[in-house]
């Protein structure tokens, strides 16, 4: 015979002190209160994440000068470089020179388009730049970013002029891509930015003032 099991003694369910529709209403009470406070925490972080951006976009112009920036008694000087006037730093990744309607890819190239074929040779001889030759430039805060610069001597003054009146008369522009540190990128063409999804540098028409041939 198999050995009698003594029953569990049945505990009568105690009800609790609320009613049941206000025990669904609690819950569903703290359920919302819940799923707010998630909806709050993420827009509080995506607020917080666009004020960070904010307080590092970058706003990079082109600066082309044709005067004397070491003061009265300094040198005229022609010079081209990159202001970043934001408050973050900006990845420059392109950066395209035009004379009129031609590219130019170096400094060179550019002296011998300014002032003609006849005087090319001459004027490249004469007119010694002072560049930076990297592809590409990060330009902090407040900073700039030299491009290249030429400074007139007595020696070479007949060529600087030339080649200051053909930048000004054919209207020497300045054309670049930069990105911020949270690869938001913007194209600048003259007076025109917009906005692009990223930097897409062309290899034949970028502009890195020493020819690419010397760099080593």
């Amino acid at each position: 015979m198999e050995p009698d099991i003594p029953e569990l003694p049945r505990h009568p369910h105690k009800p609790s002190g609320l009613p049941r529709w206000l025990e669904w209403t609690t819950a569903i009470s703290a359920l919302i209160i819940s799923v707010c406070s998630i909806g709050i925490a993420i827009y509080n972080a995506r607020i917080e994440s666009r004020l960070l951006k904010a307080d590092s976009y970058p706003y990079l112009v082109a600066g082309i000068s044709d005067g004397q920036l070491d003061g009265p008694n300094g040198p005229e000087s022609i010079t081209i470089e990159l202001l970043n006037n934001g408050v973050g730093p900006a990845n420059e990744q392109s950066l395209k020179i035009r004379l009129g309607d031609q590219y130019v890819t170096n400094v060179k190239d550019l002296i011998r388009t300014a002032v003609g074929s006849a005087d090319g040779d001459k004027a490249v001889a004469l007119l010694t730049p002072v560049y930076d030759d990297e592809p590409t430039r990060f330009i902090a805060s407040r900073d700039h970013g030299l491009i290249f610069h030429i400074d007139k001597t007595p020696a070479n003054a007949r060529y600087w002029d030339m080649f200051d009146h053909a930048m000004n008369v054919k209207r020497l522009s300045v054309e670049f891509c930069y990105c911020s540190v949270f690869d938001e990128c913007w194209s600048v063409k003259g007076q025109v930015r917009e906005e692009v999804k990223a930097c897409v540098p062309d290899p034949h028409l970028e502009f890195v003032p020493k020819p690419r041939a010397q760099i080593v």
